[in-house]
């Protein structure tokens, strides 16, 4: 099933809109902010043009910008960046890497950056998915796109829903099979802020919007690789808080101006302690066929959905953090092993620390910041009845 959609302003931007994009980047006032940064202020604002200009096509700006910014971000914010099943990427495929979402900027820079860490020769940087939500402001637009990033478009009517759909899912299925472009794309809409990390089957239902084939060939041609993206600490855990407890209490949370903008600031700058990726081995044809039981396709898709969260409960990294505030909130200390005293004393000070300043009751305020990082130590081990959770 292939329409000829006009992909212009989803698509990420290419060589041929580099010169124009480039230069409205080079004069953007917060771009030497960036750039600045990057240097440790070693830079005047008359030079931040030229230096920006030097770069002469995207690769050469991702390589020789984007790379080496992140690698600030990690430098300043990350503790230790580590990374397993790294086998299962066969550097000339291209692969719909879905991870779970936690970091709305970063889980998607940080696995460019473990693969372009392997120093393999000839490196494709990886296309990445974004809300159009969080592309309100030009130069972040600007920047996202000239970044590999194309756009997911949010707020739709239902008509509307229907058709951006069907052309975001010919466009990734385009990059996987035609381009050989990977993919980042997230497990579901919006980053997980309770900790309990769950599939979205209607993400999986876009992906097959784009091909009549059987479902074991339309999932497979894409070539599904999930990645456990695990952080030790979370630079945004006041404001998810805040939002649960919102949520909780009156049933909705309306995001203010500058919220987004807010999270992906906090997100890149602040501190995470040590972060883990675990790459999942592609979900093949004959994995596909397991599932293809002749059951009705909406049963196929759950089951799909129910084995990519089975990979991300089982290779999410357990911190001291997690195992922590599984205890706590259980009264005992039945995951003491995994953590020192001090371990607890300083999770403990942490979330008194980051609840304090919310307003409304502090018991449901820590118990809240208590599942964020518990859920993922009670979806390790939800299936092993030696262990009993009381959340």
């Amino acid at each position: 099933m292939h329409i000829d959609f006009d992909y212009s302003d989803i698509r990420f931007y290419d060589d041929g809109d580099y010169a124009q994009v480039i230069q409205r980047l080079a004069y953007e006032p917060e771009m030497r902010r960036v750039v600045r940064f990057l240097m440790d202020g070693n830079i005047e604002d008359k030079d931040v043009p030229p230096y920006l200009l030097s770069f002469k096509n995207v690769h050469d700006f991702q390589m020789n910008f984007i790379i080496k910014v992140i690698k600030k971000v990690q430098k300043n914010s990350i503790e230790d960046l580590t990374s397993d099943g790294l086998e299962n990427v066969d550097p000339n495929k291209a692969f719909l890497f879905l991870t779970n979402h936690r970091n709305i900027v970063l889980d998607a820079s940080l696995i460019n950056l473990v693969l372009y860490n392997r120093k393999i020769e000839g490196f494709k940087s990886t296309a990445i998915a974004i809300g159009d939500n969080l592309l309100t402001i030009p130069w972040v637009r600007d920047i996202a796109r000239i970044n590999k990033s194309f756009i997911v478009k949010r707020g739709l009517g239902v008509q509307e829903v229907l058709e951006s759909s069907k052309k975001l899912s010919q466009y990734i299925r385009k990059l996987i099979t035609e381009d050989n472009t990977s993919i980042w794309i997230a497990h579901r809409e919006g980053r997980t802020k309770d900790g309990n990390d769950s599939t979205q089957a209607g993400l999986l239902k876009m992906f097959q919007m784009s091909s009549k084939d059987s479902f074991v060939e339309n999932y497979g041609a894409l070539r599904i690789l999930p990645v456990a993206i695990s952080y030790e600490f979370d630079p945004c855990d006041s404001s998810k808080v805040n939002e649960l407890v919102t949520i909780a209490n009156e049933g909705k949370y309306e995001k203010g101006p500058t919220d987004d903008f807010n999270s992906m600031f906090s997100g890149l700058m602040g501190e995470k302690g040590r972060v883990h990726y675990s790459f999942g081995k592609e979900i093949t044809f004959d994995d596909l066929r397991a599932l293809d039981d002749n059951i009705p396709k909406n049963e196929k898709i759950k089951l799909l959905a129910d084995s990519l969260d089975h990979f991300y409960h089982k290779h999410y990294k357990l911190w001291p953090s997690n195992y922590v505030a599984a205890d706590v909130l259980n009264g005992n200390k039945v995951f003491a092993e995994y953590y020192t005293a001090d371990d607890r004393a300083n999770f403990e000070e942490m979330m008194k620390s980051r609840t304090k300043r919310l307003e409304g009751d502090i018991d449901q305020l820590q118990k809240i910041y208590l599942m964020m990082f518990a859920y993922p130590v009670k979806n390790r081990f939800k299936d092993d009845d030696t262990y009993q959770f009381s959340f």
